[in-house]
């Protein structure tokens, strides 16, 4: 008969590290379909490891903290997509490892901190299989703000050196995407701020302040020589912001802000609740300000960061396992490390963020139980009311398959993707000096075929069309191609994106190279194609 313990603190931190490692490690035990805009990572990981250095050899809108991790993958495992799979791993590890310290700096109970890390693992580690900019910029965020508040709260023999380390980690957030390491960067200085004026005492943030000054100094001014000013955006020209006051406001009261909404009203009506009962907010101690600011903290960045950082809408939901936590941590008077609450908390979690698991589930009870998934359109319901729209590809990727190749392992890809790199590489391996300009989510083909990637002052890493590929470049390249300097070209059409690929280029490709196939594109829907052209002569 189940007996309702107490279970120790050493016990439950033994679950709460079981949850960090099945979550952190299930991407190890599956095959994957190529994922849009994968091809990135792969890419930018690769050039650093043969050698490459942004801005000098590749310039992009970004800095290059992303891409640091996974090139240090790539360099202890080789330069394939399995390598990009243990580095999400590891991220994931880092986040994790993140989230506890900061649970255990505001002394959240260890069954409250088991809950708060499942919440969390089930809500952003889950997701995250590959590694990805709107990822590992809040990845460093955390780790960073973990430093800052182990700094200010705990005070220890280090706290000069997690300051240090702190404004490191803001910084690795600011270099890998502006927008929400902006934010993270105001984040930390607000919470520093606040200490600050709490103490009376400024030391320790003069002391992070200066530290970002001359991290920042170090790390940029040697990239000052190879046009960084162009490339990194801080919304010059060629560039342009996606902050407008009116889009920011319709992003904040709009549908997809709800939720965001509902909590910040929870958090004010507490704070009221606690006024009107004589617990006010100025005679809490500072570790329970700090613990209300960063939660308060930790919604707002989404609520402003979803306007620049759309695509996908998951990528900002961190704050609900904080949130959650928050709340639980104040009913003092239900024990947590009781088994049947603890138990019944994870169900309950479980129950309520079912949608990410369901949708691989619902696949797999489907097989058990042999039930068919085919829709009849004869009969009405939540799947036939609405007719599919006339001529829309199969999207499902079903029928791709794992590829053969060293660099693309793990992941599967069109046939008919698959056959057309072994075609390229039966006619084009081997050959020395070999110019190649790759203009689609085939990066990989530099490793397959062997020929180095472009590379100069004026070579973008990738083509996004007005994002890290402007006029300038196109002129560049299309000058390039009409003194028939790349011996292969490839250049990907994508009909459902707003020219994410510029059409001038391909149009100076059709009047000046042959084309010579055609291949589907490792994207859905399945209505993309890769030209793939050959010099005339």
């Amino acid at each position: 008969m189940f007996k309702n313990h107490n279970l120790s603190n050493k016990t439950l931190l033994t679950v709460e590290i079981a949850i960090a490692i099945a979550f952190s490690f299930l991407p190890l035990f599956f095959t994957f379909p190529y994922k849009i805009n994968l091809y990135l990572t792969w890419e930018g990981a690769y050039r650093i490891y043969i050698g490459q250095f942004p801005f000098r050899d590749f310039g992009m809108p970004l800095g290059y903290g992303f891409w640091l991790i996974p090139a240090l993958f790539f360099k202890i495992f080789g330069p394939f997509m399995s390598s990009l799979i243990k580095a999400q791993v590891f991220i994931n590890l880092l986040s994790l490892l993140a989230v506890h310290s900061i649970f255990r700096v505001f002394e959240i109970k260890p069954g409250i901190r088991v809950i708060g890390i499942l919440f969390f693992s089930l809500s952003f580690v889950f997701i995250h299989f590959w590694p990805w900019y709107n990822h590992t910029v809040f990845v460093y965020e955390l780790i960073g703000v973990a430093f800052i508040l182990q700094a200010i709260i705990k005070k220890g023999n280090y706290a000069i050196i997690q300051l240090i380390l702190g404004a490191l980690f803001i910084f690795l957030s600011l270099f890998t995407k502006q927008d929400i390491g902006g934010i993270a960067m105001l984040f930390a200085f607000t919470l520093l701020l606040v200490n600050a004026l709490m103490e009376g005492n400024y030391k320790y943030i003069i002391i992070y302040t200066l530290a970002f000054v001359v991290i920042g100094f170090l790390i940029i001014l040697p990239l000052t020589f190879y046009d960084f000013g162009y490339w990194f955006n801080y919304a010059q020209a060629p560039h342009g912001t996606r902050i407008a006051l009116l889009d920011l406001l319709d992003t904040i009261f709009s549908d997809s802000s709800l939720i965001m909404r509902l909590y910040l009203t929870a958090l004010v009506i507490f704070i009221v609740y606690q006024w009107q009962t004589g617990n006010r907010l100025p005679e809490w101690d500072k570790k329970q300000i700090l613990f209300l600011l960063f939660t308060i903290g930790i919604i707002v960045q989404p609520l402003i960061a979803q306007l620049t950082t759309y695509i996908p809408e998951n990528s900002h939901y961190y704050y609900h396992a904080f949130v959650f936590t928050f709340f639980l941590s104040q009913l003092k008077s239900i024990p947590f490390q009781k088994s049947s609450i603890l138990l019944g908390m994870i169900f309950l979690i479980f129950l309520l963020w079912s949608q990410d698991y369901w949708r691989y589930a619902n696949r797999i009870a489907a097989r058990i139980f042999k039930i068919e998934q085919n829709v009849d359109y004869n009969y009405v319901s939540k799947k036939t009311w609405k007719l599919k729209e006339e001529n829309k590809p199969d999207s499902d990727r079903s029928e791709w398959k794992t590829t053969p190749f060293r660099s693309l392992d793990n992941v599967m890809l069109p046939e008919s993707t698959i056959e057309g790199i072994k075609e390229l590489k039966a006619k084009w391996s081997g050959k020395s000096g070999l110019k190649v300009l790759n203009m689609s989510e085939l990066p990989q083909l530099a490793y397959e075929i062997g020929y180095e990637p472009l590379h100069g002052q004026y070579q973008p890493l990738w083509f996004h069309r007005n994002v890290a590929f402007f006029q300038r470049e196109v002129d560049n390249t299309c000058r390039a191609i009409v003194n028939g300097e790349y011996e292969l070209a490839l250049f990907e059409v994508i009909p459902n994106l707003n020219r994410f690929y510029p059409p001038s280029v391909r149009t100076c490709l059709q009047e000046n190279y042959k084309l010579v196939k055609t291949i589907k594109a490792p994207r859905i829907p399945e209505d993309a194609i890769i030209e793939i052209y050959e010099r005339k002569n």
